[in-house]
């Protein structure tokens, strides 16, 4: 997958969570689908970086932006992925 993609997903996301907020239930179950999505895309790519996607997808990032220079493993899946 390409940054493209993944900037793709991310908008699909926040407009989905955009269009359920007032309702809980709906919102919850966005949530669930974008944390599993978040997992399966690590899960295809070791160095995706759980955490910024996760903060673009709340959109407390911009979705185009780049996440900082990273420490070793700080924040990529291989780093969740060791913890487990």
């Amino acid at each position: 997958m390409t940054r493209k993609d993944y900037i793709l997903i991310a908008r699909a996301l926040q407009r989905a969570s955009e269009k359920s907020r007032g309702k809980r239930e709906r919102l919850a179950g966005i949530w669930e689908a974008t944390v599993e999505l978040t997992v399966a895309l690590g899960f295809d790519n070791g160095d995706f970086n759980l955490d910024h996607f996760l903060a673009v997808v709340r959109g407390e990032k911009a979705l185009e932006s780049r996440p900082a220079a990273q420490e070793e493993g700080h924040s990529s899946f291989n780093a969740w992925s060791s913890l487990g």
